[in-house]
């Protein structure tokens, strides 16, 4: 399998507090939405899923509501955290749900080495569906080289993939690539085009832009290099304000959705904050004008309201 094409994370609604419950219709409504915005596969339980304020029982039932929901029209790639034991469970139980693909992030704090190349070989024995490493150090604290990326992937034939999220990923994309490695381009989006040129097989973004980041990649693969251009520019600011923390992103894009009527609430589970009123404000005037400009994935959602 390859993890090609634009495949967005699933954000996950919840209900405001005290309940802070998983919105299982807004979460149908959310994938059938993006299904019909032509992306190549969805991702759930990422960093981007809020995943890690989930019970495991809760991982289960959004893993069960979204595979019924895509039916088997797109593959489905599933994020995996956690020590060996942890994640390898985790993985099997993903791979009973439909995973085509697993997304696993290196345990917190681990070491490049024997033990996390037997680490990454285990969750691939325990559930048999290929594995894109998630090199995410300014989460997990692990620093993977080109030659921890290497040694990954000559452990095991299921691990040969990588989402780059690192400063100066660039460069590093172009070193994995040319030892064999595939890359996915991390980072949300940004520098994407870069990322096509040097190679990325595509791109794993949050699903408030990833309709517009899915447009710019057929552009740009199909030689519409001007076209893929000017998508890429009129997202390019909403992007960047995201960009500056993860809570941003996933605020930001829940108001997307909000707007959108995928959502009820943009609320985070706790300890999630909320925007202030300069934040909110700022994104809506940058979300004003991508509706504005008929942007793909902004203006009302294409399966109705909530």
């Amino acid at each position: 399998m390859s993890f090609d094409g634009v495949r967005p994370v699933l954000h996950l609604p919840f209900t405001p507090e005290p309940a802070e419950s998983v919105v299982h219709d807004e979460l149908r409504r959310l994938v059938l939405d993006q299904l019909g915005q032509g992306v190549r596969g969805l991702v759930v339980l990422g960093l981007a899923s809020e995943a890690w304020t989930l019970r495991d029982s809760e991982r289960d039932e959004v893993l069960a509501t979204v595979a019924a929901t895509i039916d088997g029209r797109v593959p489905l790639v599933v994020g995996i955290d956690g020590a060996t034991t942890v994640a390898s469970d985790r993985a099997r139980r993903a791979a009973r749900h439909g995973a085509a693909g697993l997304m696993v992030l290196p345990p917190t704090g681990s070491r490049p080495g024997l033990g996390l190349v037997r680490h990454f070989a285990t969750v691939a024995d325990a559930s048999g569906v290929p594995i894109l490493v998630q090199d995410s150090p300014q989460v997990t604290g692990v620093a993977l080289g080109i030659d921890d990326l290497v040694a990954l992937q000559r452990a095991h034939p299921l691990v040969g993939a990588v989402k780059i999220e690192t400063a100066g990923a660039g460069a590093k994309a172009s070193a994995a690539i040319a030892a064999g490695i595939e890359v996915v381009a991390g980072w949300g989006g940004q520098h994407y085009l870069e990322s096509v040129r040097r190679g990325a097989s595509g791109c794993m973004p949050g699903c408030d832009l990833g309709p517009a980041i899915a447009v710019i990649d057929r552009r740009a693969r199909a030689g519409d290099a001007a076209g893929a251009e000017t998508t890429y520019r009129a997202i390019l600011p909403l992007l960047s304000y995201e960009a500056q923390s993860l809570e941003l992103l996933l605020l930001g894009a829940k108001r997307v959705l909000v707007r959108r009527g995928i959502f009820g609430s943009g609320a985070l589970r706790a300890p999630g904050r909320e925007l202030d009123p300069e934040e909110a404000a700022t994104l809506d005037g940058l979300i004003d004008r991508l509706e504005t400009d008929g942007i793909a994935g902004f203006g009302p959602s294409i399966v109705g309201a909530a």
